[in-house]
């Protein structure tokens, strides 16, 4: 048996069709799959982290409850099985494993209903609770609350797609409040890829105790004769745990002078926002020296960015194609 597995991005709300596959098979429908977060708790209405994921701090002996809303935009009915999964974070990445094995967390973890039937073009809501036993341990846990689909085999080729779409948990445990989030920008580093680009990147460190997911704009300032240039959207930014480190990317384009210039590099993860400078130019090729990051500003903020791109975050979705050939072939 043959396995191919295709990972493709989502944003948080609609999923690319499975048909989206690097190798498609002509006679496999179609499927648009979706799931959204339908609620975020009071005090955390105004982080756009929240509005995409299940965030808490939760006392030991404590149940909340989440509404979610699963959506089949494709012309084909669907039977969806709803299940929690683990996952965790590994170098800068929100990781979680394609047969959806299961951690302390996901069997917290309940979901009503378990089973979806969905008409072409509709909608369900799904009411996801968290039961955390009296005896839990302190610290936080990863999960992933999916909605899975399985085709049956089709055509000649005999395939089989198994599509799935989740939201990420994020959930702490411990008596008291909820322990602080937070970050510090560390330096920044210029240079240029292969091709000449001109690019920045920025190395944090997570010095809070909740995972962060960031996002960054960078501004360039007091360039040659004065210029300034941006702002300039960071590649996806890390997912890091509590003490882990990584970094953002800004690619500029081919026409920004070597400088020399001042960078503002302004990061965010939820309602934590850092803005850090440094002065640099770019180098001929390769990596330059590594400037250290002088801090500019510090700050919660309440007000989304304009773009709007801090509010959702890719979490993925895995598309898993299944090819038999002969009669009697087993795996």
């Amino acid at each position: 048996m043959k396995r191919v597995l295709a990972i493709l991005a989502a944003a948080g709300l609609f999923i690319l069709p499975a048909a989206a596959t690097a190798h498609p098979a002509p006679d496999v429908p179609r499927i648009t799959l979706g799931i959204k977060l339908l609620e975020a708790p009071v005090e955390r209405r105004d982080d756009p982290r929240a509005s995409s994921y299940i965030i808490d701090h939760l006392a030991p002996g404590s149940t909340i409850h989440r509404g979610l809303e699963v959506v089949n935009d494709s012309s084909e009915p669907l039977r969806l099985g709803m299940y929690a999964g683990k996952a965790g974070i590994h170098k800068g990445r929100f990781v979680y494993p394609p047969d959806g094995r299961r951690n302390e967390l996901a069997h917290w973890i309940s979901l009503e209903p378990a089973r979806l039937e969905l008409h072409p073009h509709s909608t369900a809501r799904v009411r996801a609770t968290i039961r955390v036993p009296r005896r839990a341990s302190e610290g936080e846990r990863y999960g992933v609350i999916w909605a899975q689909h399985r085709s049956a085999p089709h055509g000649d080729a005999n395939i089989a797609m198994v599509q799935r779409v989740g939201v990420r948990v994020y959930l702490d445990i411990g008596p008291g409040g909820e322990p602080a989030s937070d970050f510090r920008i560390t330096g920044i580093v210029p240079a240029r890829d292969r091709g000449g680009l001109p690019r920045l990147r920025a190395r944090v460190r997570n010095t809070g105790a909740r995972a962060v997911d960031l996002t960054g704009r960078l501004m360039l300032r007091s360039g040659p004769d004065g210029l300034a240039a941006g702002p300039f959207a960071g590649s996806q930014g890390p997912t890091l745990a509590p003490g882990d480190t990584g970094e953002i990317t800004f690619v500029l384009g081919s026409r920004i002078p070597d400088g020399p210039w001042t960078a503002g590099v302004t990061l965010r993860s939820g309602l934590v926002e850092h803005t850090a400078t440094g002065r640099f130019s770019f180098p001929d090729a390769g990596d330059g020296r590594p400037v250290q990051a002088m801090i500019a500003s510090v700050g919660s903020h309440r007000r989304l960015w304009a773009g709007g791109g801090a509010a959702l975050a890719a979490l993925g979705l895995g598309v898993l194609a299944v090819r038999r050939r002969g009669r009697n072939t087993s795996s």
